[in-house]
């Protein structure tokens, strides 16, 4: 290997296009928030917009993976996807790539653990209908 370059492996990624519901972990309870799934190599993880960052969290545990910048020039649906599978989903490739996938696994069991343990059992979230963003024309009024 080339010192200082770093050879990814091809991973399976997915971006949904569709809006779920999910539950992140907090300190006192089960917080529902609406977002899009990731999923890399089978692991599932949420992709949250909050103020003017994305909050990324595991989708069984709801812990926290990390926060990233979301900048204001994503207007559309369109750059809301793009910008997740660019920025988003390659920094958890990378996260994974880095600890390695037995590591991350053993992590995400650990957070569960310790979330179920604390809150009890997470609620199932659901598809969230957005057709009416994608719409050319909305009959929203506001």
């Amino acid at each position: 290997m080339l010192e200082g370059v770093l050879i990814l492996k091809q991973v399976e990624v997915m971006v949904s296009p569709d809006a779920e519901e999910f539950y992140l972990a907090s300190s006192k309870r089960w917080v529902k928030v609406v977002g899009h799934l990731i999923e890399v190599d089978r692991l599932q993880f949420s992709a949250v917009p909050i103020k003017d960052f994305i909050r990324v969290s595991e989708v069984e545990s709801g812990a926290k993976l990390f926060d990233i910048f979301a900048p204001e020039i994503i207007e559309s649906y369109e750059e809301t996807l793009m910008f997740l599978e660019i920025n988003v989903a390659a920094n958890i490739v990378m996260l994974i790539e880095k600890a390695g996938i037995e590591k991350v696994q053993n992590q995400i069991n650990l957070m569960k653990e310790a979330a179920f343990s604390k809150l009890g059992q997470k609620p199932t979230g659901q598809k969230v209908d957005t057709e009416w963003i994608k719409a050319d024309i909305s009959d929203v009024l506001n």
